[in-house]
């Protein structure tokens, strides 16, 4: 779809030309008539700055909008405003911006007096912008529109905020905000189709989807902060109240319908709705208290308890937001529904933590810190179980011979949970600064969690028992690190460190097996070891002062973890337990380059570039009998990214500025016989160039414009797109 940007041009235009008729300073008569202008220092503490700009896209407009956070053939407003004055002892100071057809709004007030304490409000409004598509399938360039192209969310919060600052007297501060999600955004929870051309295993989920979001917050809270002597004292509380009724809009059984499919056909429709009505309490306090020049301890304890009441529904139907029991001819075996979900949840979570910062000497720091926490949570929640059985004879169009219909009278299936932990968490920190040139830091983090859980489960009138199992994670973490500082113009900064979590489930109990249960794998034990160093260098090396100054920035990354993980298949009398394996080996290698040459006072160039190697590598990238290549291949995330920008004050009233960027990952590589390729494969190129004037002393114009590029592969190129934009923006000091 191509934009025109006559009109936005027309307009930037009059900006410009209206800017030119803006007075900044005094206009004088002369003797013999003419008009002279004498242009003052400006004191204006004030500004308003207005932007107009339009957007040419060719291609798949709601990515470029989704990418960039822009939209519309025009958009304009105020872009930046500030304004203060000064009353007796206070001071009221506005802040804020308006774009339309960008929904971009920000008002913020503020009231300040002296020795008295201030008033704060505001609204902030804003959108992002989302592409609906969902997969593509390659080997017959199957794409499935989405019934929506583009979505919105729009984001926004109204608050207020009182602050009493009263000297010698406590810091009261009362918060209140409203904070709101509305609109609908693309899903990765993609549906199916089978219509791929090929004879076996031919279901792909590419399918897009979506969900529809309507969410609201309210948030109370009260702080207060004293010093008493040496000691800071804090405490304060947090009521917050939430709405939540969100919707996964998914398609399953894409296009199959006759003629592509036999009758009936598969294609049909899922909603599910997820409502939730929650209640969170905070209490907590602080104290801060410096025991000497040498010596600071810090303490402070939290309880939260949060409840909530769930409810929702998954209807299957003939299209979106269907009604139970709507007539739908296409539904399929197993196609398991959910009526009159309604259910609690209860949380209590207890914090409190201690730290010491301790400088026993010279130039050497220890710090010492300690966290306990400990949660509990009760849940349960009772529905109907809509499942499916195969239509039986007589035969008719509403009860089509191979087609499914849902069971009469729904299942009604309970479950309940409740789970306990204890955590405990450690970090012992040193840092030395006492040898010329040289910093050392060394840190270690220790995290031992323990703790249960029991999950019980009825279906109909046969109670399926309950799983019981303890839990363990041991997480553990060391730091060293080292700046050197070789050179007046030469810093080397070095970095290991070494991260490992090891997290295992003891079962001590499982639910009764039933004859027809599949068979499952239970995560018995994992282990994450992670290895990653980096280094960086920093450079301004001596050039002639007719050449000016340039920086030099290296930076290298490597990251490498193993996983190892130990599963049981169950449920069975006695569940089989596998051999620990390596299922996992993530490695990364990142390398940055980065320049900065200034050869005048007025001119600059500065470049980056930096490449990305990104490999996990699984004992899935097998082949399996009868395949040619992997079912699963080993998942590659390489790419390169550039930039290059440089600026230009032709004098001490204009300023030019230009600018590129380059992103090209190559890692789209098929499996589409047995899979979906998943790799990006994408190139994007993004051009600016911009000019700022100031026409008076009070007045400032800036004129840009923008090219983007952008072609992606793993999308077929339904995600393609080329976009002109063009904005000039107008500011006014007073």
């Amino acid at each position: 779809m191509k934009r025109s940007l006559t009109t936005a041009g027309f307009l930037a235009l009059i900006a410009l030309g209206g800017a030119v008729s803006v007075w900044g300073g005094e206009t004088k008569v002369t003797d013999n008539g003419t008009a002279t202008t004498t242009e003052e220092e400006s004191s204006a503490t004030n500004w308003i700055e207005l932007e107009i700009g339009g957007l040419s896209v060719s291609g798949d407009a709601a990515q470029f909008k989704q990418e960039h956070r822009t939209s519309g053939d025009i958009f304009g407003g105020i872009s930046d405003l500030h304004y203060e004055k000064t009353m007796d002892k206070g001071t009221l100071t506005i802040d804020g911006h308006a774009l339309l057809e960008l929904h971009d709004y920000d008002i913020k007030v503020n009231f300040t007096q002296t020795d008295v304490g201030y008033i704060n409000a505001g609204y902030t409004e804003f959108r992002s912008w989302y592409d609906g598509n969902g997969g593509f399938f390659p080997g017959n360039g199957l794409w499935i529109p989405p019934r929506y192209p583009e979505d919105h969310l729009d984001r926004g919060e109204a608050w207020i905020e009182l602050g009493l600052r009263i000297p010698k007297w406590p810091e009261i501060t009362f918060h209140y905000s409203h904070i709101f999600r509305e609109g609908r955004k693309d899903s990765t929870v993609w549906g199916d189709s089978n219509q791929t051309g090929l004879s076996t295993n031919s279901s792909r989920k590419i399918a897009p989807a979506f969900r529809d979001l309507d969410e609201h917050r309210d948030i109370f809270s009260l702080e207060i902060f004293h010093t008493i002597g040496n000691t800071d004292l804090g405490a304060g509380m947090r009521y917050e109240h939430s709405e939540v009724d969100d919707r996964l809009q998914l398609e399953r059984g894409a296009l199959q319908l006759p003629p592509l499919v036999a009758a009936p056909g598969a294609q049909r429709f899922i909603t599910q709705r997820d409502q939730n009505d929650a209640e969170l309490f905070n209490g907590h306090f602080t104290a801060e208290t410096r025991l000497s020049d040498s010596v600071m301890l810090t303490g402070a304890y939290s309880y939260t308890s949060l409840s909530a009441d769930i409810s929702g529904t998954r209807i299957i139907g003939s299209d979106y937001d269907s009604m139970y029991g709507d007539p739908i001819l296409t539904l399929q075996s197993n196609d398991h529904g959910t009526l009159n979900l309604a259910g609690i949840s209860d949380s209590h979570e207890h914090i409190g933590n201690l730290n010491l910062m301790w400088i026993p000497v010279k130039n050497l720091t220890t710090l010492v810190g300690f966290r306990y926490t400990h949660q509990e949570k009760d849940t349960s929640a009772t529905f109907l179980d809509t499942n499916t059985t195969g239509n039986v004879a007589p035969f008719s169009p509403t009860n089509p011979q191979g087609g499914f219909h849902n069971i009469p009278n729904p299942t009604p299936r309970a479950g309940d949970s409740s789970n306990e932990f204890d955590n405990v968490a450690e970090t012992f920190e040193i840092r030395y600064n006492g040898i010329d040139r040289w910093a050392f830091y060394v840190r270690g983090d220790w995290n031992e969690e323990w703790g249960n859980i029991h999950e019980h489960e009825v279906s109909s009138t046969r109670d399926l028992g309950t799983e019981n199992k303890d839990t363990e994670l041991f997480y553990q973490k060391y730091i060293v690190g080292v700046n050197w500082y070789p050179l007046a113009e030469l810093n080397i900064a070095a970095q290991y460190y070494y991260k490992n979590a090891d997290y295992e489930n003891q079962f001590l109990s499982a639910g009764i097996p039933s004859a027809d249960e599949e068979a499952n794998q239970r995560l018995l034990h994992q282990e994450w070891d992670t290895n990653n160093f980096n280094v960086r260098l920093t450079w301004h090396p001596k050039i002639p002062q007719a050449a000016g100054t340039i920086t030099l920035v290296t930076r290298y990354d490597y990251v490498r973890s193993n996983i190892d993980t130990q599963w049981e298949i169950s449920p069975t009398a006695t569940p089989t337990i596998l051999d620990e394996i390596r299922t996992g080996i993530i490695t990364q290698n990142i390398f940055t380059e980065s320049i900065t040459w200034n050869p005048t006072a007025r001119l600059y160039f500065q470049g980056t570039v930096s490449y990305v190697t990104d490999e996990t590598d699984t004992p899935a990238d097998i082949i399996l009998t009868g395949n040619t290549v992997p079912s699963i291949v080993d998942s590659q995330n390489d790419y390169w990214t550039a930039s290059a920008s440089v600026g230009f004050a032709v004098d001490d009233k204009t300023d030019l500025h230009a600018e590129y960027s380059y992103y090209r990952a190559d890692n789209y590589e098929g499996a589409s016989i047995v899979g979906m390729p998943y790799g990006m494969g994408a190139t994007q190129h993004t051009v600016g160039a911009s000019i700022s004037r100031e026409l008076m002393r009070n007045v400032r114009v800036k004129v840009q414009y923008g090219y983007f590029q952008y072609r992606d592969e793993t999308s077929g190129g339904h995600n393609n797109y080329d976009a002109h934009a063009v904005f000039s923006t107008l500011q006014f000091r007073f």
